[in-house]
């Protein structure tokens, strides 16, 4: 059993530090050719000092391969007519052309064309649209009670809805017939009609309070507050109104301790209609007991106005995609099954006017207000209006915002082309009406030529991969670095280095995208952990839950047939109007020994790094040793090539001669082996030799690690851990086992108002 035992995350990001790049380039310390944007050059001759030629590749299985077609849950190796696998040569484009745009901090050359769940089609995303969180139950405790109104200008404000001030803001509305606080009373409904017996009982009683209390429409309530034996303050609906007659509906005991009040105000169900707070999380044990009260009254009676603050369109839209992200949880496969809440629900698709006159919301303001007595002053500013109080939250800034500001969003012009974008060439996504040539699209001056698999070894033994889901971007903890490549922190007074964020605190500016990297499995390169087909026991395992294993059948797919460990792929690489310094990068990347860490290079000089391709990378598939052939480097220069032309001797393609790869070495190699970037590239492409395993986090560890202070909603000491840096020293993740006692829960917040 693998759960809170050591390991290392089959999920992790290298750095993407372009401004680094360019400041070392404008320094003159890392070619510009390489670390700058420019646009590319033309394919209309060729350059003097340019090199073209051609490079023989010599590609290893280490661990098995899976890709092909996938249907009706299958995937298969597509075959030729003899019987070999057929590689498309643009899979061994992508593979090279992430290293290259890793090694030169290149722009990201595809954002927004994601392929869906299921890996049957492609659907577009340009991740302009804020991710959202579950927030944490603390985060409760700064909200306020608010009702949103159309002003005479047609513009949207919410007045605040204040109670009684500090632990206060709200009442309790009782929704559960076995559980909650109070007796019911089932005595003095007249308007309830006696069933069997002559006898009024609680459902009945409860049915009559549900429809006084219905939401968002306006009602006068008895609330009766009381302090518990520990001190804690409660503050709960009791009865209606009816005219001038009191319908009591639950009983919470009497005493010293004990305070009736009336007011007016709006309940706040945010159960769909005609189900309970309980239905909500479908919680036997632990479910929703509560709805809220939302009120305006001063404790004398008095009706108070609430203080009114504007809203503007960006609040609306982050309400909106809060609600659109409650029914994306949904639709996930393995996703979140609760019932959704009312506003979601309401709106199954809801577009940015979402919100309306009426709606009952909970406001997140620019600051904490928390002291009885403390009016919120004109100058305050609504940060989010939320539909629940626990629940869904939107980060401050979208992905691709963070890459606009980054600078990895793919190119809009050519003078914007980044290395990898000129050397494997580009489509501008969305191009200017009237552009064109590079402004529109460049090809690229690599072309990848048929892929020999004569030495390929099929295996036809079904396997059945373990749910393969594409990673969550919301899980911000995997994709996201600061501004020196490190995980992001925050200051400690207390401590030297930095303490976790909470779930609110990522996604905001200053933080920077990391590219997705997937460790190698050191193990199953040197053969373990293997089933008796050859087929890594890890990449077939179910998914467990609970203790238990679930089949989740309809997100595993069978590889029918895979390529096995050992087979071996040839193919040629054409090259054209390359720099010196284009060259050298590209053979460092083809060159296994360079991606190897310093240190295990010094423990072992023959150590080799990997590429990936094919499904599965999390579980260690596709494991690839890419090499340059022996004698496979073949290059002329622009000048050399245009002299044998005219003597008539040569033509490109046939003329270039045998070159070593050591007569292109990487300029500055040494400093540029000391980047955050090609540090964790390396360590990626290696992985770890520490025997730990490279896994998911489980749903246990996962569930502790995302333990938080339920005062502050800070991860507690030891949790919130994310993967470690691939740039510095592997150090393996180790979860806490849960240490969350039986329990506990939020308490109310409060404040004042009234009538107007």
């Amino acid at each position: 059993m693998d759960d809170f035992e050591p390991f290392h995350s089959a999920v992790n990001r290298i750095p993407v530090l372009r401004r680094s790049g360019e400041r070392l380039a404008d320094a003159g310390r890392l070619p510009k050719s390489l670390f700058k944007d420019h646009e590319p050059p033309g394919h209309d001759r060729l350059h003097a000092d340019r090199w073209s030629g051609s490079i023989d590749l010599e590609m290893i299985v280490r661990t098995p391969l899976v890709f092909g077609e996938q249907k009706d849950g299958n995937v298969d190796l597509p075959l030729d007519g003899d019987g070999h696998p057929i590689v498309p040569p643009t899979m061994v484009k992508g593979m090279i052309s992430r290293a290259y745009e890793t090694l030169t901090c290149s722009r990201f050359r595809v954002f927004g064309d994601v392929e869906n769940r299921s890996g049957r089609r492609r659907t577009k995303n340009d991740h302009s649209e804020l991710l959202t969180y579950r927030a944490d139950p603390a985060a409760a405790n700064g909200l306020l009670p608010g009702r949103v109104f159309e002003q005479e200008n047609g513009e949207l404000a919410v007045e605040i809805l204040d109670g009684f001030g500090k632990n206060a803001r709200v009442a309790l509305i009782r929704d559960d017939l076995d559980h909650g606080y109070g007796t019911i009373l089932c005595t003095d409904h007249p308007d309830i009609r006696p069933g069997p017996g002559g006898r009024i009982n609680q459902k009945q009683v409860l049915t009559r309070f549900r429809h006084l209390t219905r939401h968002g429409t306006e009602a006068e309530v008895q609330l009766t507050r009381w302090k518990d034996q520990k001190g804690g303050h409660h503050l709960m609906v009791t009865g209606v109104w009816q005219d001038d007659r009191l319908e009591k509906f639950f009983d919470v005991g009497h005493g010293p301790n004990v305070k009736t009040f009336n007011v007016w105000g709006y309940p706040c169900r945010t159960t769909p209609e005609g189900k309970t707070a309980r239905e909500l999380f479908g919680d036997d044990k632990g479910g929703k007991t509560y709805e809220r009260f939302f009120f305006k009254s001063a404790r004398d009676g008095r009706n108070l106005d609430g203080t009114i603050l504007p809203l503007d369109a960006d609040h609306v839209t982050r309400y909106a995609t809060v609600l659109r992200s409650y029914s994306a949880q949904q639709q996930e496969p393995g996703g979140d099954k609760h019932l959704l809440n009312r506003a979601a629900a309401t709106h199954p698709a809801p577009s940015d006017n979402a919100l309306s006159n009426g709606d009952l919301v909970f406001v997140q303001l620019d600051r904490t207000y928390a002291s009885s007595g403390n009016d919120i002053p004109a100058d305050a500013r609504v940060v989010d209006v939320l539909p629940t109080m626990v629940g869904r939250r939107p980060y401050s800034r979208s992905p691709r915002e963070l890459a606009a500001a980054q600078r990895v969003l793919p190119l809009t012009k050519s003078t914007e082309a980044s290395a990898a974008d000129r050397l494997f060439g580009y489509v501008v996504p969305d191009a200017d009406d009237g552009a064109k040539g590079g402004d529109v699209a460049c090809r690229g001056r690599l072309s990848f030529g048929f892929v020999n698999t004569s030495e390929a070894h099929i295996c036809r033994e079904k396997q059945k991969l373990s749910p393969l889901l594409s990673p969550k971007p919301s899980s911000a903890r995997r994709f996201l670095t600061d501004s020196s490549g490190a995980t992001p922190t925050k200051k400690s007074k207390e401590k030297e280095e930095g303490l976790p964020l909470s779930r609110g605190e990522y996604f905001a500016p200053e933080q920077l995208l990391g590219a997705a990297a997937y460790p190698v499995h050191r193990g199953l390169v040197q053969g373990k952990g293997l089933n008796r087909s050859g087929f890594p026991e890890r990449a077939t395992r179910k998914a467990v839950l609970d203790g238990r294993e679930q089949d989740n059948d309809a997100v595993r797919l069978i590889a029918r047939s895979w390529m096995k460990s050992g087979s071996i792929l040839r193919c040629t690489i054409s090259f054209s109007n390359l720099s010196e310094a284009e060259l050298a990068a590209l053979i460092w990347v083809l060159t296994p020994g360079n991606l190897v860490p310093p240190k295990a290079k010094q423990e072992n000089p023959g150590a080799v790094g990997y590429l990936r391709m094919g499904l599965g990378k999390p579980f260690g598939l596709g494991t690839l040793e890419v090499s340059i052939a022996k004698n496979g480097l073949r290059a002329i220069r622009g000048g050399d090539l245009a002299e044998s032309y005219a003597n008539l001797d040569g033509c490109l393609g046939l003329s270039a001669p045998v070159i070593g790869v050591e007569d292109f070495p990487l300029p500055n190699e040494a400093l540029l082996l000391k980047t955050p970037w090609v540090r964790a590239m390396q360590r990626a492409a290696f992985g770890y030799s520490d025997g730990r395993p490279v896994r998911y986090m489980s749903l246990k560890e996962n569930k502790a690690n995302n333990q938080t202070d339920h005062e502050t909603g800070n991860p507690k000491e030891g949790y919130g851990q994310s993967p470690a840096d691939l740039s510095e020293e592997p150090t393996p993740i180790k979860i806490k086992s849960d240490d969350r006692r039986p329990g506990g829960g939020n308490q109310n917040y409060g404040r004042r108002r009234g009538r107007r």
